[in-house]
């Protein structure tokens, strides 16, 4: 009975938790324009210094923007990276006064942030010049320009001083390279490995790293341990890598054009297949079809304010793979490659706490619907853990549990 409903147990924990942190006491929604040009007029010129927080004596790039919201009242972290969490995601043709602009000048994911003020123009504390209004749409800038977060709209909890109001974040960056079983269009941020550990509950365990190349070309590898936490030592050993890369083209451009990636994976799972012949039941292992080649696109969404609902994503793309590894004998393989399609959502339900529902292997054919469904939840902006439930509902193939931690090395 306590295994049974241990998952909701789970669920229903982080829920309280996320709960307890949050004490929610408004909303910014109004901005003053007013207020935000005397605060630029009053850091203008600036030098630069790191860790520096001081206008006329010396600013880094987010003690800027943090100096400037407060002005306004609202306390948001104080790194570049970490203001990257808060505020909901703006389109680059979308941009209004006030918005924050992060980009990647370290080669290693956000490292520096500045304030959108009209046309193409932002003001920020330059390492050079110090605070300086210049534009963004330059070479220099467009090839390092991550992303922008509008804080209007946000949550806000009072802070220890009277008012003083510290901004939540809407979500914490949880990464996911993949859904359950099938890709996304994210690649790992340049200079950061991927760590996944997952343990079954046949005691299998999986451990899977991945390493990116200029936030674009990521290559990742896998290894499982059968029975490593398990009981049956007679199957304990190792099986084959399998290896994976990917090749993200383009990010999510405004509203309409999804990210999108093109990649291929050997990764395959060991699937229990029970079969009926002559009223026998045939139980035997099966290797699922491994995604040779795919293209994959992902379209964010923001939240669902009426239903108190956070942003989400859409996931959805098509694979090539061989119906030898599933069938694993010769016999059954015609030497033509199998088209297939997958679809996942990953639907944020709290700060730290997402959903995500995949149907994978859709028309493919002696295979049939694979159909998964998790929860993944935030531990700290680098790690998350997940439980998930693989093959629900299919008929030959057995239900799957599974937890997995997944963490972020930055190098």
């Amino acid at each position: 009975m306590q295994r049974k409903y241990s998952p909701l147990i789970m669920v229903i924990l982080a829920i309280l938790l996320n709960a307890c942190s949050s004490q929610k006491v408004g909303v910014y929604d109004d901005l003053n324009k007013s207020k935000m040009d005397k605060s630029f007029a009053k850091y203008r010129g600036t030098p630069y210094k790191w860790g520096g927080t001081e206008p006329g004596r010396g600013v880094d790039c987010s003690g800027f923007t943090s100096g400037v919201y407060r002005d306004q009242g609202i306390i948001i972290p104080r790194t570049s990276r970490m203001q990257y969490t808060v505020g909901d995601e703006v389109s680059r043709d979308e941009l209004q006064y006030g918005d924050l602009l992060f980009f990647d000048t370290l080669g290693k994911g956000v490292s520096h942030v500045g304030v959108y003020t009209k046309s193409d123009k932002m003001i920020h504390a330059s390492s050079s010049v110090g605070v300086t209004e210049v534009r963004m749409d330059t070479d220099y800038w467009m090839k390092r320009y991550i992303g922008a977060r509008r804080l209007t709209g946000s949550d806000y909890r009072s802070g220890e001083v009277g008012g003083e109001f510290h901004l939540l974040p809407k979500a914490y960056p949880i990464r996911v390279r993949r859904l359950i079983d099938i890709p996304t269009a994210d690649v790992i941020e340049n200079r950061f490995i991927g760590l996944d550990i997952q343990n079954d509950a046949q005691g299998n365990l999986r451990v899977a790293g991945a390493v990116s190349i200029l936030n674009r070309l990521e290559f990742g590898a896998e290894v499982q341990v059968n029975q490593f936490l398990g009981h049956n030592m007679d199957d304990f050993g190792f099986e084959l890598p399998f290896v994976s890369t990917k090749f993200r083209i383009w990010e999510q451009k405004g509203k309409i054009l999804p990210s999108l990636a093109v990649g291929a994976e050997s990764n395959s799972r060991n699937w229990t297949v029970t079969t009926d012949s002559n009223s026998v039941e045939i139980v035997e292992n099966r290797w699922s079809p491994p995604r040779n080649a795919y293209i994959v696109a992902s379209y964010k969404y923001e939240r669902f304010k009426k239903l108190h609902l956070g942003r989400g994503r859409i996931n959805g793309g098509m694979a090539m793979t061989d119906l030898f590894a599933y069938h694993d004998t010769s016999a059954r393989y015609d030497g033509n490659e199998d088209t297939f399609f997958f679809l996942g959502v990953e639907q944020q339900i709290t700060r730290r706490l997402m959903t995500t529902i995949e149907f994978d292997h859709v028309f493919l054919k002696d295979v049939g619907l694979t159909w998964n469904m998790g929860f993944q939840f935030a531990l700290s902006n680098a790690s998350s853990i997940a439980y998930t439930w693989r093959n629900v509902g299919a008929k030959e193939r057995s239900l799957e549990r599974a937890m997995q931690f997944s963490y972020i090395l930055e190098y």
